[in-house]
């Protein structure tokens, strides 16, 4: 009579023997087999015993892993010997040929629980001690089972207690969450923690085996198992996986041999899961009991909370570094403004700028031509924040090249307008020019889309908005547009005041506007540039009040204080600039 029989010795001196059956005897995962084998990666017909005479062969069924015959991979069948040894995943069975103890297995199923090797036993930091007298083992149908001790569960938690209390950084709180559970759960052979990212995928965060791994071994973790915890809320206890009905038998969890496991479902402070906690063994079924469900919802509640503080506190120090970030940016981009007015002869020029988001994408500047013209661009990027400032940048690059490379500001707007398309960003520019020439009685007006400038005449005290008929398409909508220049007289003593939107659409707590109403109305209530622009900033930040930044503010007044040819004296220029508040104020 052959038998085969477990390679290890039991306390009492005995192993586990499989009597081999008349003409084949079969082996593997599924409970049809004649030797059931709860084991590692093992197929569900895994392989077999053919007897034939007086000799059997081990024969590979096809299975996924291979099984091994004296250490070499089965690739056909074999005759047995005394003392050969099969392996199939972890298990290794010896071929006798012998009678029968009486002290052999009545029924023809092995549960091989991993107690043939002992419990592995690890340094403090990679998983806590667990000593034998903390480990109970308890017998059942299936085979013996390890089982930590009421007492080593209690210290377990409360070493998580410990552990956890002053833990920050993520990175510090998964790896103590799965090391204390190995403790509490000593037939447990794998632990993880899977976390939605942003997008709503599930990523493993942190993966932890009793068995040393090769690193380059792949961990196969079933979603199916991890997605209904977490749309369910609730923890859930399978004595084996595979031949679950809630999973519907999913092949990819039979594929993965998870017998025994526990998925808990982890919770942030408004009640929604973000990820799953789970222990599970490729033992023998049964490893874990209903209790232990309770236990690991307990754990999993307290590692959420800790887990989720986690989250905040590496979100609060990535905003941290963001706010950084946009500090620098917003020094960068004040850099791209005007510090002072513009040496423009018989003008006085005064601005106003703050952004909404700390950057923005409003823009002002001051271009000086070779031949003493000055020219003035207020503009604004669509939106604002980061996107709209660097647009802006490109923006302000692109103009000072395009004005300075030809004297014909219609055909210079034209030349930025193609360049500025021809980079194929969804965004666009409203974009005004005026430019001075301290020798002659008029000034020349390029608008693409903005608001014409608001004109107080010092004849009449009237306001009027020149070249607001000749505006073209704003900058970079498409290329190949035409730009008209307009020549408007502009005598001493009148004032243009040249905003953006963010001006006149400033909101105030109940989403009412300013309105350019207000912007003509104070410019016409006269003034010179510098109590315009003053007048004109109260008035919106009054308007404003309480209320979040709707956009940002960009103000640019030009005042003609003298004829062309006529002596002046030249004013200091002043410049007053908070960099925390986000705001330049120039003036001269």
């Amino acid at each position: 009579m052959a038998f085969l029989s477990t390679s290890s010795i039991g306390d009492d001196g005995s192993a586990e023997r499989y009597r081999l059956q008349d003409g084949e005897t079969i082996i593997g995962r599924h409970p049809d087999c004649h030797i059931v084998v709860d084991a590692g990666a093992v197929s569900r017909y895994h392989a077999k015993v053919v007897q034939r005479n007086d000799d059997f062969l081990v024969e590979d069924s096809g299975s996924r892993n291979g099984t091994f015959l004296n250490g070499q991979l089965l690739t056909e069948p074999e005759v047995l010997r005394e003392g050969d040894r099969v392996r199939i995943s972890d298990v290794e069975l010896v071929f006798h040929q012998d009678v029968v103890p009486e002290f052999a297995r009545v029924q023809n199923q092995m549960t091989f629980d991993g107690s043939n090797f002992g419990i592995m036993m690890v340094e403090e930091n990679e998983t806590e001690k667990i000593s034998s007298s903390k480990v109970e083992f308890r017998s059942s149908s299936e085979g013996l089972k390890l089982s930590a001790t009421p007492e080593a569960k209690l210290e377990a938690l409360m070493r998580i207690n410990s552990n956890l209390s002053n833990a920050l950084g993520l990175d510090e709180v998964l790896p103590k969450v799965l090391n204390s559970l190995f403790a509490i759960f000593p037939a447990a052979d794998r632990g993880f923690v899977v976390m939605e990212d942003a997008k709503g995928n599930l990523i493993p965060r942190w993966v932890k085996t009793r068995q040393p791994r090769d690193e380059s071994e792949t961990v196969r973790i079933s979603r199916t198992i991890i997605r209904e915890v977490m749309n369910t809320g609730e923890a859930i206890l399978s004595l084996d996986a595979s031949e679950d009905t809630r999973f519907d038998s999913s092949q990819s969890i039979a594929d993965f041999s998870i017998r025994s496991m526990i998925c808990a479902p982890l919770i942030d402070g408004s009640g929604q899961a973000f990820g799953a906690l789970q222990i599970d063994s490729l033992k023998g079924r049964g490893q874990f009991r209903e209790e232990d469900t309770d236990l690991l919802s307990g754990v999993a509640a307290q590692a959420g909370v800790v887990i989720n503080n986690a989250r905040l506190h590496e979100q609060a120090l990535v905003q941290r570094e963001v706010e950084q970030d946009l500090k620098l940016a917003t020094e960068v981009q004040q850099a791209f403004l005007p510090q002072s007015p513009p040496d423009a002869p018989g003008y006085r020029v005064c601005s106003f700028y703050r952004a909404a988001n700390h950057i923005g994408g409003d823009y002002f500047d001051y271009i000086h031509f070779s031949d003493g013209r000055v020219g003035i661009v207020v503009a604004d990027v669509v939106g604002h924040g980061v996107a709209a400032a660097m647009f802006m940048a490109k923006l302000s690059a692109e103009t000072r090249f395009c004005l300075a490379s030809d004297s014909n500001v219609a055909r210079a707007t034209e030349r930025l307008n193609d360049r500025m398309s021809r980079l194929h960003v969804e965004r666009f520019v409203t974009f005004l020019l005026i430019v001075i020439n301290p020798n002659s009685e008029t000034v020349t007006i390029v608008n693409a889309g903005h608001m014409a400038p608001v004109v107080r005449l010092a004849s009449d005290g009237s306001i009027v908005e020149p070249g607001q008929e000749e505006s073209g398409l704003p900058i970079a909508i498409d290329d190949g547009m035409t730009y008209e220049a307009v020549e408007f007289p502009m005598a001493v003593g009148d004032v243009a005041v040249m905003y953006t939107d963010g001006i006149n659409e400033a909101m105030d707590i109940d989403d009412h506007e300013f309105g350019i109403d207000r912007v003509r109305q104070l410019t016409a209530a006269g003034g010179n540039a510098e109590e315009i622009k003053d007048s004109l900033v109260d008035a919106v930040l009054e308007h404003v009040g309480d209320a979040p930044p709707f956009d940002d503010m960009c103000l640019v007044v030009i005042e003609r204080i003298a004829a062309p040819g006529q002596a002046i004296a030249k004013a200091t220029d002043t410049v007053d600039y908070d960099p925390y508040d986000d705001e330049i104020d120039t003036g001269a």
